[in-house]
Parts: C-alpha cells; structure tokens; sequence
C-alpha cells in the first residue's frame, strides 16, 4: 500500500468525493440512526450539497492516485471528515488531521474542534488516537426519532509539525 498523499481539493475531485461521503455515511451511521433519517439524507443528495458547499475549504487524500478520503473545515472547525471504507486503517485519515493541522497551524489557530455522535464509536477511537479530547457533550437535533448525544473534540495544535 502506497503512503497517502494529501493536498487542497479541486473540481475536478467532487464525484470522487461525493462518492466517498455517500459510502461512509452509511458505513458510519445506519447502526445507531433511524433508518428514515438515512434513507432521508441519501434521497435530498445531502452528499452533493455538502460536498458542493465546503469545496473551497477541503483536502483531499489520495493513495496511488485514488482518492480515497476527504476533511472540511471552516475557521478552526473540521466539518467534515470521511474517508472510503475500503481505506480506513490504511492512513488517509491521519493525513487528512495531519494535512489540517498544518493548515491550522499556518493560520494561528491554536486547537482544532469537531463534533462526533457518542455512538460513532470507531471514529472517537480515531480521534482519541490523534489526540483529540472530549471538551464537551450536546444532544443533538438535528437526527429525526430525538436527540442523540454529540461530543465536541479538541486537539491542541502544535507550533512544529509531527508533534
């Protein structure tokens, strides 16, 4: 397996991207959301829009010129975060953080915030293997059949890269 490579996304990416969301939604989330809100979010292309709207502030992450994973972010905020399936554990995620972090670290930002379900557990495995800590715990609103209880993260941003 080739090292992953990662740089600021382009057009020319959003299919690819596109895909990548729609396959890890699913992945990610049809264990613990109610199945109307999955089906919902596939049926208005919520992948589309969203990949549409963040274009200008993304990266993507390539492996033998595939991409295979894709960070948002807006101010010191990773909004979106997802990488292929048939790639996880494989690195592209930790050079999406990594890509993200040096990005941050140009602009000044001192921390790093997301937001993950309480019940994505594999990706809080992640994050707290990057380094990230939970700061704080909200329900969310926004996942029909009720709340579901989301963490706010945080990472510190290192002034040296690697660190």
């Amino acid at each position: 397996m080739s090292t992953p490579y990662t740089r600021s996304a382009t057009e020319d990416d959003v299919f690819a991207m596109e895909q990548i969301m729609r396959d890890a939604f699913e992945n990610s989330y049809a264990h613990f959301m109610p199945e109307q809100y999955v089906r919902a979010w596939f049926d208005t292309n919520q992948a589309q829009k969203s990949v549409r709207v963040g274009l200008g502030r993304a990266g993507v992450t390539e492996i033998m010129g595939r991409v295979v994973g894709f960070v948002m972010y807006l101010d010191n905020t990773i909004t979106q975060l997802w990488v292929d399936p048939k790639y996880t554990r494989k690195g592209a995620g930790r050079a999406l953080v990594e890509w993200i972090e040096g990005e941050y670290r140009t602009k000044g930002y001192p921390t790093i915030t997301l937001y993950c379900y309480e019940a994505n557990r594999d990706a809080l495995e992640f994050y707290k293997k990057l380094r990230f800590r939970r700061a704080s715990t909200f329900q969310s609103q926004d996942v029909q059949g009720g709340p579901v209880p989301v963490y706010t993260m945080l990472k510190m941003v290192s002034k040296f890269k690697n660190t």
